[in-house]
């Protein structure tokens, strides 16, 4: 800022302006400080406070009036005479704000109002050169109008490179008057150097310097990665248009031509030193971004560590916030992820356990296939491993891959039946467009010697409803691994239009790792498509795990599979099913007439949310179950 009361001259145009515009500036803080002061007081009931700062407000509108009468818009030169009355009138006013402003700060205890009161009076100390009063004791006092440097701090550092040495004394007086740290450098070679070793907020650069000119310092700064980023004013007596062109091209900020214009310096000093801040905080607000993509990066990898973005997370903008609620999120999500881990390790303990007092037979009779033959030219059946209403199921060798799968046939007697053919074809086109790993892998469909079969992963381990027989009631950490493994293979499912309709414990296969996969799409059905299937009169499902629609053969949805959910889920924690009876005419009586006795009333340890969740699914009325697999898949995580 310039120096009025030390200024010798009359005042051009352009500096009264300026003055002018020097002076109404802290009027506008004070007059805003203190209006927003007065509508506190007004808030509060500070009847005495609100009246002395509407003696403040009144003695700024004073200093208004003032700089109105004597520096008007568009005055032309003001003597110095002028300018010394419009300063001596000034301090009246500005020492009435002072004393009103430190009687306030005497009874203002509240933090916020404090601040303001205090930028209130840097403000009035800006009217005249002198303050009118010292500073109360501790008041911070940054000097008035210093220009800052591009990261915020005081005074901004400038390095004036000429090889004059008139011309790096006048340029760097003028620079300090201004209120920047000048320093000096006499050459371009010692030019670079000394950027290379400290830090500079903008460079001024004579263009004609021996051994290294500034077309060349120029060039070299810009190429830097460590020194693209500053801000470089080339002053030169050099006026012609292709030296200007020459050194914008090179990155050059602005030029300036000598002899130079204060004011015209001032300006573009300020503007680039600006340019220079934004950009600065544009390449940090960047560089945080990234820490925000490598936080979550690291919560996929289960890296991720609580408060390592809470630099990040102290912005007031809305990355800040970003960081806020992703840190929040990520405690949330590794929070559940130990939650998970654990309910599966008590899953596992069971598995193992049951395991051991369950026998597996390695054979079962009565399959129509040989143990040791060769099937289809290229499957070695190894062993029975289970039979149905459909047909039967081996364990095999595929002699091509080398590797174990699972065979499932129809029964021979019933290859005639065409419809229960179709049912059988219609498993494979289902079950293949399921991807999960909670889900048996359908590999291939095929027909040999008469024989229709169907080729499947093969898992090595218990049904649910081994687990249950060989353990009894589970435990909840337990039967939440089911249920949450459960609810994500049926998400896929669903989300490929493909519904289950026969959820049990016996088509639900854990792994010795505790890794469930869902059995037998093989009676599944397009949730949208209408079954010809059921026309005939079959009853698709187990009746004890029925949604009530399904018995009374209305159409069957997505919901469905929720209802049946909630059946293996109540008896994997109590031990036993919601409705029992020893008829399936009695059975389905009490499903559709029935409410089944809470979880918690025969098993007390099991949380209440979990027991009200299962209630829940076992409504009667699909619109009051969980309305999708994802949605709870979402509330078994939540569960403690």
């Amino acid at each position: 800022m310039t120096d009025f009361a030390a200024f010798a001259g009359p005042l051009t145009p352009e500096l009264a302006s300026e003055l002018r515009h020097e002076l109404r500036t802290p009027v506008n803080h004070i007059v805003g400080y203190a209006e927003m002061l007065i509508e506190d007081a007004e808030d509060a009931g500070a009847t005495e406070r609100k009246g002395m700062l509407d003696e403040t407000l009144t003695a700024a509108r004073e200093v208004l009036t003032i700089i109105n009468q004597m520096l008007p818009p568009g005055v032309a030169t003001i003597g110095r005479e002028a300018v010394d009355g419009l300063f001596e009138r000034l301090r009246t006013p500005q020492g009435k704000i002072v004393h009103l402003v430190d009687g306030l700060l005497a009874t203002v205890t509240d933090d916020s109002a404090v601040q303001d009161l205090h930028k209130i009076r840097r403000a009035a100390q800006r009217l005249v050169p002198a303050p009118a009063a010292p500073a109360p004791a501790g008041t911070p006092q940054p000097a008035a109008g210093l220009p800052s440097t591009a990261d915020g701090s005081t005074p901004a550092r400038l390095l004036v490179v000429d090889d004059d040495t008139g011309n790096r004394d006048v340029l760097r007086r003028r620079l300090e008057r201004e209120g920047y740290q000048a320093e000096c450098a006499e050459n371009g070679r010692q030019a670079l150097d000394r950027i290379a070793a400290e830090r500079f907020d903008l460079v001024l650069l004579d263009v004609l310097m021996p051994e290294l000119d500034g077309y060349e310092v120029l060039t070299r700064l810009k190429e830097a990665p460590a020194t693209r980023d500053i801000p470089v004013i080339v002053i030169s007596a050099l006026d012609d248009m292709p030296s200007i062109v020459r050194c914008i091209e090179r990155g050059a900020e602005d030029y300036l031509t000598k002899p130079f214009d204060p004011i015209l310096l001032r300006a573009r000093i300020s503007a680039s030193l600006e340019k220079k801040r934004l950009h600065d905080l544009e390449l940090e607000f960047i560089r945080q971004v990234g820490r925000v993509t490598e936080a979550a990066t690291a919560v996929e990898d289960g890296t991720y560590r609580s408060g390592t973005l809470d630099d990040v997370a102290a912005r007031g903008d809305a990355l800040g916030r970003l960081a806020r609620v992703f840190d929040g999120m990520a405690a949330e999500v590794q929070a559940r992820e130990r939650r998970l881990k654990d309910r599966l390790r008590e899953l596992r303990a069971d598995i193992g356990i049951a395991r051991t007092s369950h026998e597996m037979p390695a054979v079962l009779d009565g399959g129509a296939l040989e143990l040791g033959h060769h099937f289809a030219e290229r499957y070695e059946i190894v062993a029975m491993i289970g039979t149905g209403g459909m047909g039967t199921v081996y364990r095999a060798r595929d002699l091509e891959l080398d590797e174990e799968v699972a065979i499932k046939t129809l029964r021979p007697e019933l290859m005639m039946d065409e419809t229960l053919l179709e049912r059988f074809k219609s498993e494979i086109r289902l079950a293949r467009r399921i991807s999960h790993r909670n889900v048996v892998r359908t590999h291939d469909f095929g027909e040999w010697r008469g024989v229709s079969y169907l080729t499947m992963e093969y898992v090595e381990g218990l049904t649910v409803r081994d687990l249950i027989q060989a353990r009894g009631p589970l435990q909840a950490p337990s039967a939440l691994a089911i249920a949450t493994q459960l609810a994500e293979s049926l998400t896929v499912a669903h989300e490929q239009g493909v519904v289950h309709r026969d959820i049990k414990p016996q088509n639900l296969l854990l792994d010795a790792n505790g890794v469930l996969k869902v059995m037998d799409f093989g009676i599944a059905r397009l949730a949208e498509s209408t079954s010809a299937l059921t026309v005939a009169g079959l009853i698709i499902g187990t009746p004890a795990y029925m949604a009530p629609e399904q018995l009374l053969a209305e159409t069957a949805d997505a919901r469905s599979d929720l209802y049946a959910m909630g059946v293996v889920l109540y008896e994997c924690l109590t031990g036993q099913l919601p409705f029992d009876a020893p008829t399936p005419v009695s059975l389905v009586a009490k499903v559709l007439s029935e409410d089944p006795t809470p979880p918690t009333s025969l098993t007390p340890d099991i949380p209440p949310a979990l027991s009200a969740l299962v209630l829940r699914l076992l409504a009667k009325r699909p619109e009051d179950r969980v309305q999708s697999a994802s949605e709870l898949a979402g509330l078994l995580r939540q569960i403690g």
